[in-house]
């Protein structure tokens, strides 16, 4: 799909993930090295995949290969320091991005950063691991993989505004705020008047209800779901069936009324004792049953259950071998394409590249490739808007592919989001209302999640909603759809259906395991699809049961994948004219940050799992108590002379001289003097006079926090947006600026239907007639 480009890749190991992805949608993506290379290790072998190495001694080098390319990505710290102002300056049509841990300007630029300091400063930290111990990252380090993604977006985003407006620009990208959208509406509780979430391993706290959702099994842990609603209501019901032939369930708990049964615990109708109870029940059948028996009933009835999956069973995974998922390198599986392609399959990556390998066929090309050079617009076409005038059914609910969508309604393109109340998204009642007034008008995840989309109303249930959505799929450039693979071909606007009204749609088709394969009908959530991909066993302490990262975690992944594919497929249209499908599951892309674990397994045979904050470079490495309750803070010294500035400001001048190695040795009781030490300090200002002394360190951040981080509010994380119902609504922001684009919402996730009109008179040309008969057909709501 990028064959034409090429991406100049200047980062090192924390940022190889950018041109990695890249590289997979068709990139020509050239690895610069100091001379000897980069040190070869499991990231390498999972990242560099699809590059071609050169080895560049100087900075006239690095220039000289930044004038051929089409995109150049840095981060701080590598060894390739460069002027990326002066490089745009001699060749106008170069993007630039530059991936920074805090952003290039504020407050906290300059700040010390690792995986954990990041998570600990975003808001996700605060809200992972058992109430009862300090707050736990997950084990195998993700903040600069959601900060290469946001990259590779933001790299695709500038490319097609370079193709309206006939210049590149630059990207300021900050990690902090990509690893912000992992807590999803967590964060925004303090500024939407909301109780902080509470931290609960394993399960889900509202109010005094504890929805426990992991539970041992025969062979490992098992997700179960619980929770009511018309959706998920009879779910539980189907489940409480098999209980109850069993004889894990009783007559009463299985009639209860599960639909309604959460406001009936509001009206005290229904007691939390009944829950509890269930929840003790459910524990005694799981450990009767394996991972395999559970995930083939949960199939066979549709439902909420799912097995924790380790790295070894991710790799034996029936659905990614039936998919053909996986490339083989050398003997070794590693994660293969990262999205289904109907006209341009992916490219097969093949090994990491030795150091230096093209370095020859790379220089003597010399002048001979240019970037290439767009055609730029008429000057009274050319916005400030990259993606103005892409039109966009969308047809997805919840979080992962809406929020793809509101990446595209950011830059401007037009996103019709169609909805239907028989069916209400559940983001409409979950994860908080503003100021805690429950309506579906008044969802802080909808509010956030559908910023700058309209919204119309459809009954899909009737034949002539359903034509109105073919309407939408002929007016549309690309449609995102989410639903149960089949589900659109059943109604009659599957891919095929719709290509017949619009031969160069890109359609995208987005679901927890893809549209094929024996688990493709697995009905389940982005907590599900992260325990299937192995991130539940990675996250919470070695003594103790799997955690789990907070709530859905593959629905914050997938989006960047999601969008880099459908940019790269549009990019792919304009050149040739040819739509396609795209089959995008979010388990397989998940997968992809978990490659360089994935291939230290196979080598060694040695499975990463949960081991707490511990790392293994750098000691000391934990969350730690401060002053207040439930009070944190997260620290990481990476050297020597770090250790000593932290030993000298504990007073504990003695253990100055320990190198890393009797740190290692001693870990456990440094731990311990860093707590006694840590718990007599106010966290935000020991924050600051360990960061003067160069020590990665953050106060752990919840929502109120992170609404007053300096950083964050000179970065304009946080917008707030006018909103019929709510007055007032906040929305966070996309994690980079670029030079030439405006960046910034307009209006927050609308009211049901609020648009309806307008998209039915302006957008589709219906008159009066043609909207009256929808109205009586009962096809409008």
């Amino acid at each position: 799909m990028l064959g034409p480009y090429r991406v100049l890749d200047l980062t090192d190991e924390r940022c190889w993930f950018a041109g990695n992805l890249l590289a997979q949608l068709g990139a020509d993506v050239v690895l610069a090295e100091p001379p000897g290379g980069w040190p070869r290790g499991y990231s390498h072998d999972a990242y560099n995949r699809g590059k071609r190495s050169v080895t560049v001694a100087s900075a006239a080098d690095v220039a000289a290969l930044a004038a051929t390319a089409d995109i150049v990505l840095h981060n701080d710290g590598t060894l390739f320091e460069i002027d990326l102002a002066a490089v745009r300056e001699s060749n106008d049509q170069l993007i630039t991005v530059h991936i920074t841990p805090w952003g290039e300007t504020g407050p906290k630029a300059d700040w010390q950063a690792d995986d954990l300091v990041l998570f600990a400063s975003s808001g996700q930290l605060a809200v992972t691991g058992d109430s009862d111990r300090p707050p736990v990252r997950i084990s195998i380090p993700q903040a600069w993989l959601h900060g290469c993604a946001q990259a590779a977006v933001a790299a695709l985003v500038a490319l097609e505004h370079r193709a309206r407006m006939g210049r590149g620009q630059h990207v300021d990208l900050s990690t902090q705020q990509a690893v912000c959208e992992t807590a999803l509406s967590a964060i925004l509780y303090a500024p939407a008047g909301l109780a902080e979430v509470q931290r609960e391993a394993g399960g889900v706290r509202f109010g005094d209800l504890m929805l426990r959702t992991i539970y041992p099994c025969k062979d490992g842990y098992i997700i179960v779901t619980v929770a009511f609603g018309p959706m998920i209501g009879p779910m539980v019901r189907r489940f409480l069936t098999w209980m109850h032939a069993e004889g894990f369930c009783d007559d009463d708990t299985l009639n209860k009324d599960w639909v309604n049964f959460a406001l009936q615990l509001q009206t005290g109708e229904e007691s939390i004792d009944v829950i509890e109870g269930l929840m003790d029940d459910i524990a005694r059948f799981c450990l009767t049953k394996t991972k395999a028996e559970m995930i083939e009933r949960g199939l066979q009835d549709s439902l909420l259950i799912c097995p924790v999956n380790t790295l070894q069973d991710v790799l034996d995974s029936p659905q990614l071998a039936d998919r053909n998922f996986w490339d083989d390198v050398d003997g070794a599986r590693m994660p293969g394409r990262l999205v289904l392609a109907g006209a341009t399959p992916l490219h097969v990556l093949g090994p990491a590249p030795d150091a230096g390998q093209h370095t020859a066929e790379v220089i003597a090309a010399g002048d001979a490739r240019l970037a290439s050079a767009p055609q730029p617009l008429s000057a009274d076409a050319r916005t400030d808007k990259p993606l103005a005038g892409l039109k966009v059914a969308d047809l997805s609910w919840v979080a992962a592919a809406p929020l793809a969508t509101k990446i595209l309604a950011h830059w401007g393109a037009t996103v019709v989001r169609v909805e239907t109340q028989n069916r209400p998204c559940l983001l409409r009642g979950a994860l908080g209302h503003r100021d805690d007034v429950p309506d579906q008008e008044n969802a802080i995840a909808w509010h956030s999640t559908n910023a700058n989309k309209m919204t119309i109303s459809l009954n899909l249930s009737k034949p002539e909603a359903r034509d109105v959505v073919r309407d939408l799929a002929a007016w549309a450039d690309v449609v995102v759809e989410s639903f149960t693979p089949g589900t659109m071909a059943a109604w009659g606007l599957g891919y095929d259906d719709l290509r017949d009204v619009n031969p160069e749609l890109v359609m995208v088709s987005s679901c927890v395991m893809g549209q094929t394969g024996p688990f493709r009908q697995f009905a389940g959530f982005g907590n599900m699809a992260a325990s299937i991909a192995g991130f539940f066993d990675i996250t919470g302490w070695a003594d103790r049961g799997p955690a789990g990262p907070y709530l859905a975690y593959t629905d914050y992944c997938s989006p960047r994948f999601t969008v880099c594919a459908l940019l790269a497929a549009l990019d792919h249209r304009r050149r040739t004219g040819e739509g396609q499908h795209l089959d995008f599951s979010q388990m397989e892309a998940a997968v992809h940050l978990l490659a360089p674990a994935i291939a230290e397994l196979q080598d060694t045979g040695e499975m990463r799992s949960r081991r707490g904050n511990a790392d293994d470079q750098m000691v000391p490495h934990g969350v730690y108590p401060t002053m207040g309750d439930d009070e944190w803070i997260a620290i990481a010294v990476s050297d020597d002379e770090q250790w000593r500035s932290l030993a000298t400001e504990m007073r504990q001048e003695d253990l100055a001289v320990l190198d890393t190695a009797a740190r290692r040795e001693r870990r456990v009781e440094l731990d311990e003097i860093i707590a006694a030490f840590t718990s007599r300090q106010n966290g935000p200002g020991l924050m600051y006079r360990l960061q003067a002394h160069g020590i990665a360190a953050h106060h752990v951040q919840n929502s109120g926090a992170c609404f007053n981080d300096p950083q964050l509010a000179h970065r304009q994380h946080f917008q707030w947006m006018p909103h019929d119902f709510a007055r007032s609504t906040v929305v966070d922001g996309v994690p980079y600026t670029l030079s030439a684009a405006h960046n910034g919402f307009e209006w927050a996730g609308p009211m049901y239907g609020e648009h309806t009109m307008e998209v039915l008179e302006d957008l589709l040309g219906y008159d009066g007639d043609r909207i009256a008969e929808l109205a009586i057909a009962e096809a409008l709501e």
